[in-house]
């Protein structure tokens, strides 16, 4: 897979859309600071999927966008495309060439492409997965970066590992793994909860199911009752139905007769009104023409106003036009007396002027003459002075640099004697280090000794904690299952208490005779009496089902008492045994008990006072375990063990049967048993949980035998003893160095002494040389400095008159101007004046003729409004004798309507009384239709189909009602019954199984999830182990090759036996150094430590392309050249991107593209190819 190019439009400072084609090889991208070339970078890891907005070196998406600069507007979309070509397939697609393209709107909307079509951002990690390049991948460091790794930041060193090992893929395998295990157990605990309920749901249902099988025997015979009735109440209704439509026609006869009445006369009202509204209209169109005559005489009023106004105007124009007139003759002959007089002024002072102007020349030479002269002597004294300021500066030099030799001199011997001192001290110090460093390796010895000791002492107490938590595991699950066996009894125990306490599935009347305490509550019913085995409930309560709602009473006075209170109460009928007879029973007529049965007396348990009731109702019943028994019953009831069928001497009832027969019979003797088996349950979970707290106990023991505190001590004490060694180690050979380097800079020093002596002697002379100079050149300057003051005084003087001369010719020249403009605005007075009083004339004989005109207008609209006044009088008139005859037409008309209305009322009275009969004969119909309704409702009966039939018996409405009733009674007295009871019962049972299948889909899920997650593991660790191994093995040969042979480097599993979460060390000793930490190294040394790790990875898997941003900025010459040949032998295999500034780095690229902002804010490049140039 090769890069191929990059577009950038409208992201940061690249405003304009902007094209980088990669090439084989290394391509370099420089320019100056701030132009926008770390832009190019942030584009690349946002188009793969920078999502953290912090790396892009940005504070939201808003500001990736060009915001603009000077001269051009922002823009409001980023877009950035990458191009792939997928020359090894390593994309896991079938394109040859891959473009993905990331694009942000302004407006917050964004969108990812892949080839341009749409996609997620998951779709463009899961292309780039495991090919080494992603937003945090390998393939894109910058400088920072590396501090990163030599820090370990975020684990970072694992990181890149993990991306060469290409588990990537299993590290998200099985996170995903965990979130389908995580909500598989919380289906698994959604489902027990639901099948508990769903348990608890179908006990209630079945019993319910029963009781509407019953229900709809009865209602099925009181359907049969209620279409008898209906049949012979329907016969009754014939004849009222006759005599009710008679007398409707005839009432409709009367209406029809008044109703064509009112038609005539409303006709004619009708016909008045057309000429009503014709009158109404005439009436309108007069008052219409009045108010515009009106509107007209008003016209003409304000027009005469108009004209008055007018003529008071014109007749005061006419008179301030003459009073301006008489004014203007005494001011034009002022203003011609005035400029005669300006003018003769002007004369005079010119004429001064000119004499004035002369006298200034003569002025101007005498000023040049002297200030030549004055220039001549100060460039003479700004020569002698440059000369002056020189040789003190020479002075002051040779002064510095003796005092310079002085002073390094005296600081060479102090140096000398310092370095002496240290020498000595160095020695004293290394040998006390020499001593300290053999008690650490002894104390070391024996701390890794005691180390293995503990260890071995650590994994017994590991192994005995993990036996025992075995058995505490198998004793959580016994206990688990036990407690779910409680939880069972105690919801099972709960329901059944308050199905007797709410006597759920018993009739109304044995509910009643319950709760009710003026009779015997303590009289027992049959099916709490009786306790049978579970495997025989079934069977047992088919065959006593008939009596299981019985009361057990002493007498035949007490059972009369029951009676009594239902029948006073209407709550229906009650069945009772009479103890006191049944004690009489007797067993000899028992049939013998056929061949392979079990009598029922022998499956039961019953109090002895009711022994002779069950020997009543069961002496007779046996229980067979197969269908052969059958055949040989002997004339005895037989039952099948599970309840599917009942056999008597002449009869076979049977089926299937239900999810709770059996639950009815015995239901207090269950719920006796049942807390029995609570309490002994109870005590198991109990004995289970003091186990399991006993195994805790065992653990905690064990536990506090663990060394794992102890051995981390020991190995962070080894590790710091180690460090320590390394230390002092380091220290001696720094001390070591520091001593030979000490000596050789002692020499370097008296040999510089020497040399400072000698050159010392020199300076001196020429200081002595130096100073005789400057005093004769000081006196030089003295004579200069008066000959310059005697010319600037005669300068000075001439300049000043000269100045005065000047002032007053400026006076002069300025009075002059003064009065020429004061001639020029006195003629423009005059000729305007002129203009005016010609213009006032010709307006004043203009008002003259407008005066005229407007009196005769005047005279005309006077007359005209005379002639309109007398003909508004004639039109008032008239107007006033149409609107009488109007109000007369408009009242005859209204007497008209109200004898209509009369007669409209007699009609309305025929209505209602056709309306009342049709009322009778519809509530006849609502009879009717309310006992079809309710026959189609109750029954699905259509009742005009029955109607057809013939009765089925001669018996009168009064019986039938009175026999519906006792039916619908019956139904009421057995309670509310749950119509859908049976079929939702069905629907449960099959809702319960499905469940239970899920329930097991999901375990089996569970356990193949927790399989996969600890084969992604183990094959995740194995590979990540392999990749270490080969990089651990790279990483030596590449620091090598970017040091010297000599130089040692390492990297270490700081956890090696937790693979999945280790974190990864590193030991470099360059140069023979040997820092405790990496982080001690220079930045040269750490950025080349930091480029052996990685170049380490590309040996296993190189990315594609890497991008290297300003990481060779802290090397020297020399490392730079290691740095670029490192880079120039394995761009071979990935294309190379270098931002740099360093000249050596740029001379070793291909291809550079040069970052320029000519305009301000805006990134350009220009691109440059070195290959075809030659060498």
């Amino acid at each position: 897979m090769r890069l191929k190019s990059l577009e950038i439009k409208g992201f940061k400072s690249f405003a304009d859309k902007t094209t980088i084609n990669f090439d084989q090889g290394i391509t370099g991208i420089i320019g100056p600071n701030g132009c926008g070339k770390s832009n190019i970078i942030d584009s690349i890891r946002w188009v793969i999927g920078e999502h953290k907005i912090s790396n892009l070196r940005s504070e939201n998406l808003e500001s990736l966008v060009f915001n603009g600069s000077r001269t051009r507007s922002a823009s409001g979309l980023a877009e950035v495309s990458l191009t792939f070509e997928n020359t090894r397939n390593l994309l896991p697609t079938e394109f040859g060439t891959v473009t993905v393209t990331r694009k942000f709107f302004k407006s917050g909307e964004s969108e990812y492409r892949l080839n341009d079509v749409n996609c997620r951002l998951k779709d463009i990690h899961n292309l780039f997965l495991d090919t080494g390049i992603s937003n945090d991948s390998y393939a894109i460091i910058e400088l920072g970066m590396v501090d990163d790794i030599i820090k370990d930041k975020d684990n970072s060193r694992r990181r890149m590992v993990e991306q060469a090992a290409g588990i990537t893929i299993y590290k998200t395998r099985k996170r995903e793994a965990k979130l389908k295990l995580d909500a598989t157990e919380q289906d698994l605990a959604r489902i027990e909860d639901l099948l508990f309920e769903i348990n608890n749901q179908l006990k209630s249902l079945e019993s319910q199911a029963k009781k509407a099988e019953k229900y709809y025997e009865i209602r099925k015979e009181y359907k049969e009752l209620s279409i008898e009735l209906a049949k012979a109440v329907l016969e009754g209704f014939n004849l009222t139905y006759k005599d009710l439509n008679e007398q409707q026609q005839t009432e409709i006869d009367k209406r029809f007769e008044l109703e064509a009445d009112i038609a005539k006369d409303e006709a004619a009202i009708e016909q008045d009104k057309l000429n009503f509204i014709a009158q109404e209209k005439s009436l309108q169109e007069m008052q219409h023409n009045f108010n515009a005559l009106i509107e007209t005489v008003r016209g003409k009023e304000n027009e005469k106003s108009l004209g008055e106004q007018r003529m008071q105007y014109l007749k005061e124009r006419e008179l301030g036009l003459r009073d301006f007139l008489g004014k203007s003759e005494g001011q034009l002959s002022g203003l011609e007396e005035s400029i005669a007089f300006t003018t003769a002024q002007i004369t005079d002072e010119e004429s001064r002027l000119g004499e004035f102007t002369e006298k200034m020349e003569s002025l101007k030479e005498s000023v040049e003459e002297k200030r030549q002269i004055f220039d001549e002597k100060r460039v003479a004294i700004d020569t002698v002075r440059r000369d002056n300021q020189a040789l003190q500066r020479k002075q002051f030099d040779a002064e510095k640099e003796v005092a310079v030799a002085d002073a390094s001199i005296q600081n060479i011997q102090r140096s000398i004697m310092q370095g002496e001192e240290e020498q000595d001290q160095r020695k004293q110090q290394r040998m006390r280090l020499e001593l300290e460093k053999e008690e650490k390796e002894a104390e070391l010895e024996q701390k890794r000794t005691d180390l293995t000791q503990a260890q071995e002492q650590h994994e017994y107490a590991k192994e005995q904690i993990f036996k025992t938590q075995e058995k505490a595991e198998s004793l959580r699950n016994q206990l688990a299952e036990e407690s779910r066996k409680l939880d069972a009894r105690k919801n099972e125990h709960a329901l059944l208490k308050s199905l007797i306490d709410s006597m759920e599935g018993y009739p109304e009347s044995v509910k009643f005779l319950h709760n009710n305490p003026d009779w015997n509550q303590s009289a027992p019913i049959l099916s709490d009496i009786i306790y049978v085995k579970e495997a025989y409930r079934a069977a047992v309560e088919n065959v006593l089902e008939p009596y299981l709602n019985y009361y057990i009473v002493e007498d035949l006075e007490e059972g009369l008492k029951a009676v009594h209170l239902l029948h006073a109460n209407q709550k229906g009928k009650a069945n009772f045994f009479l103890l006191d007879k049944i004690n009489a029973f007797s067993t000899a007529n028992q049939h013998a008990k056929p061949e392979g049965t079990i009598p029922a007396l022998d499956v039961i348990e019953v109090d002895a006072r009711y022994r002779k009731l069950a020997e009543y109702l069961l002496s007779n019943v046996y229980i067979a375990e197969n269908d052969e028994v059958l055949l040989h019953s002997n004339g005895a009831i037989v039952l099948e063990k599970n309840g599917r069928y009942v056999k008597g001497r002449y009869y076979l009832t049977g089926g299937s049967v239900g999810l709770f027969e059996g639950k009815k019979i015995g239901r207090a003797k269950n719920l006796e048993k049942l807390q029995e088996e609570i309490l002994a349950q109870e005590e198991v979970v109990s004995e289970l949980k003091a186990a399991i707290q006993t195994k805790h106990s065992e653990v905690a023991d064990f536990s506090r035998q663990l060394k794992e505190d102890a051995i981390r001590k020991m190995q962070e004490e080894i590790n710091a003893l180690t460090n320590q060694t390394f230390s002092l180690q380091n220290k001696l050979e720094n001390l070591q160095q520091m001593e030979e380097n000490g000596s050789r800079r002692i020499e370097e020093l008296r040999t510089q002494l020497e040399d400072k002596h000698h050159a010392i002697s020199d300076v001196r002379e020429e200081l002595e040389q130096l100073n005789v100079q400057l005093q004769d050149l000081q006196n030089r300057t003295r004579e200069a400095e008066a000959e310059y003051s005697v010319a600037e005084q005669e300068y000075n003087f001439s300049n000043a008159a000269f100045n005065d001369g000047n002032l007053q010719f400026t006076r002069f020249q300025s009075k002059v101007n003064s009065l020429k403009q004061e001639h020029q605005f006195k003629s423009g007075q005059l000729n305007d004046l002129k203009t005016r009083v010609e213009q006032s004339g010709v307006q004043l004989k203009e008002v003259g003729e407008q005066i005229a005109d407007t009196m005769a207008t005047l005279e005309n609209t006077a007359a005209l409004l005379v002639d309109l006044l007398r003909r508004k009088e004639e039109e008032e008139k008239k107007l006033n004798e149409a609107d009488q005859a109007y109000y007369n037409s408009r009242n005859a008309l209204a007497e008209k309507e109200s004898a209509l209305r009369l007669k409209q009322k007699s009609k309305e009275q025929l209505d209602h009384l056709v309306t009342e009969i049709k009322d009778k004969l519809g509530d006849l119909k609502l009879k009717l239709a309310g006992m079809k309704e309710r026959m189609s409702v109750e029954f699905k009966v259509d009742l005009d189909a029955i109607l057809e039939e013939a009765r089925n018996s001669d018996a009168t409405a009064e019986d039938l009602q009175a026999s519906c009733d006792r039916m619908k009674k019956r139904l009421e007295n057995m309670g509310e019954v749950n119509p859908t009871a049976i079929e939702a019962f069905q629907e449960m049972s099959k809702r319960y199984e499905f469940i239970l299948e899920q329930k097991n889909d999901l375990v089996n899920a569970k356990d193949s999830l927790l399989q996969t997650i600890q084969e992604v593991e183990a094959t995740a660790n194995q590979k990540f182990l392999e990749t270490f191994n080969m990089v651990r093995e790279n990483f030596q040969k590449v620091f090598k090759a970017l040091f010297t042979e000599e130089d040692t480097a390492d990297i270490l599993l700081e956890n090696p036996e937790n693979l999945a979460e280790t974190s990864i060390d590193i030991i470099a000793k360059p140069k023979g150094k040997r820092p405790s930490s990496i982080t001690q190294l220079s930045g040269g040394e750490k950025t080349l430590t930091a480029t052996a790790l990685l170049f380490a990875i590309y040996l296993i898997k190189p990315a594609p392309f890497c991008i290297l941003d300003e990481v060779d900025a802290p090397l020297d010459d020399a490392n730079v050249n290691k740095f670029t040949n490192m880079i120039r032998q394995f761009s071979e295999n990935s294309q190379f991107i270098i931002i740099t500034h360093n000249k050596m780095t740029m001379s070793t690229v291909d291809v550079i593209y040069g970052v320029t902002m000519q305009e301000p804010g805006v990134s350009k490049l220009v691109p440059v190819d070195f290959r075809g140039l030659s060498n």
